[in-house]
């Protein structure tokens, strides 16, 4: 889902790294936050021991006190309950060119540019420029 794009890249709810420590293998300056301050400390463990410590950054943070306009590829396994006020918030905050992937949940009222996978793998792409309903 992230094929050809670059920049930034953030995990919002990072859990154990491994999204934000492929990503930055990958080239993306990679950030994660995520609350549980044991999973930031092993993902910063896990970046080091990978080599990549420099490129995948980790923080302990709650999403919703973090402003995620700086970065154009975002990354969310989130549950059902919180997609729709988080859908508000990354409307507001991401740039047009934003790309935002939506692992198990999708957001309720945007419409998703790609869709792979079946059933609890399912994953969804929304570009936010189709989602304000303007084409780069």
């Amino acid at each position: 889902m992230l094929h050809c794009r670059k920049g930034s890249l953030v995990d919002i709810g990072s859990g154990d790294g491994r999204i934000v420590i492929a990503a930055a293998k990958e080239g993306f300056a990679a950030v994660g936050y995520e609350l549980n301050p044991w999973l930031v400390w092993y993902s910063r463990y896990r970046a080091w021991q990978e080599g990549v410590q420099d490129s995948a950054k980790f923080y302990i943070s709650d999403l919703w006190k973090v402003t995620f306009s700086q970065y154009s590829n975002v990354i969310i396994f989130g549950v059902p309950q919180m997609m729709p006020r988080l859908e508000e918030k990354l409307a507001l905050e991401l740039q047009d060119d934003a790309r935002v992937i939506a692992c198990r949940f999708p957001f309720p009222r945007w419409t998703p540019d790609h869709v792979t996978g079946e059933g609890v793998d399912t994953v969804w792409a929304y570009d936010v420029s189709s989602v304000r309903g303007k084409r780069s």
